[in-house]
């Protein structure tokens, strides 16, 4: 169980570099060993293992905070579903006018808000953790009613389905895997203590993370991906529209956060510039399917993980220390 607990923590730590690698044994497969079938029940699968073990660090009772933290909750809530879609709109259609699939990567990871990683990200910048988490937790809840309301209005033509399916999927990926999860931390907590339970926390989240590589390695090794070994440009037609993404959520957060104290301004600024990518992965797979196309959605997706962690370490190491000069530790390289 410890070494199995010790690949867990190696797995998070190298999380960027196992998302490269498994991205790239999936396409090797795809091209050279022909590739393999789309399998939705492997993928729904893969896909729920990924999310859950997340779900299970999430607290719902951070909801009953909100009253405390209206302004910054709700500052963030506009960043998250107002600024965050328009930027990858205004973005996809100057950028990506003639890739509208990997535009709907882009919308996808816009649209979809902050990760657990917040609350990592906000502790190790002193920033303030209780509203890191209120906004994590209300951000969840507007994105369940939200996302199939916005997607189909930002994605158009290229998405053929409706508001009530996404909504159907929207809970198989979210509602369940929350529910559940906050089903079994309360059993850990009630059963083996608060403190106990602090100690399991990573053995999730490394969990989390081996179900995204797995959801990464089936998709990027289907038989429709041969297309994308002959397109290496498409990482090239991604990268300027992700970087100016990510450049301007974290500067447009920090420059309308500004009034905040330094605390409550860091925590706005990671609860909107580090979006939940694997979520965003979550949401994609059932959604799409299999083909080419769907493949070009993670590709968006799978590419802004490269992105996320050296930005938010960046603003973690230099721009958080220029404001607040105590030692920063060494953040986790992980989603």
């Amino acid at each position: 169980m410890s070494i199995f607990r010790s690949f867990l923590a190696f797995l998070n730590r190298r999380l960027t570099w196992g998302i490269f690698t498994v991205m790239l044994l999936g396409l090797v497969v795809s091209g050279l060993g022909g590739g393999i079938a789309f399998n939705v029940g492997i993928c729904a699968t893969a896909s729920f293992l990924m999310i859950y073990p997340m779900f299970i660090n999430l607290r719902l009772e951070d909801l009953a905070e909100l009253p405390r933290h209206k302004a910054p909750v709700g500052l963030a809530l506009f960043l998250n579903f107002i600024v965050s879609p328009a930027l990858a709109w205004g973005l996809s259609a100057v950028f990506l006018a003639n890739q509208p699939y990997l535009g709907l990567g882009l919308m996808l990871i816009s649209l979809v808000p902050t990760s657990g990683m917040t609350a990592t990200w906000t502790e190790l910048s002193h920033g303030n953790l209780k509203v890191a988490l209120s906004i994590i937790a209300a951000s969840l809840v507007v994105v369940v009613v939200g996302l199939p309301l916005a997607l189909p209005f930002f994605a158009g033509k290229v998405l053929t389905v409706g508001p009530l399916f996404i909504l159907a999927r929207v809970a198989l990926v979210i509602v369940i895997p929350l529910v559940l999860g906050d089903i079994t931390r309360r059993f850990l907590v009630a059963k083996k203590g608060p403190e106990a339970f602090k100690k399991l926390k990573p053995v999730f989240s490394g969990l989390s993370s081996l179900g995204l590589m797995a959801v990464l390695f089936l998709i990027m090794a289907l038989n429709t991906n041969k297309a994308l070994l002959q397109r290496p440009d498409l990482v090239l037609t991604l990268l300027p529209p992700l970087l100016l993404y990510y450049g301007l959520m974290f500067g447009l957060s920090t420059l309308l956060a500004s009034r905040l104290a330094y605390p409550t301004r860091v925590a706005v600024v990671y609860g909107t510039s580090v979006r939940y990518l694997a979520l965003a992965l979550g949401i994609a797979v059932p959604l799409l399917g299999s083909g080419s196309n769907s493949s070009l959605v993670v590709l968006a997706i799978a590419l802004a993980f490269f992105i996320q962690v050296p930005f938010s370490s960046l603003y973690a190491k230099i721009i958080v220390r220029w404001h607040r000069p105590e030692p920063v530790e060494k953040v986790l390289t992980a989603e």
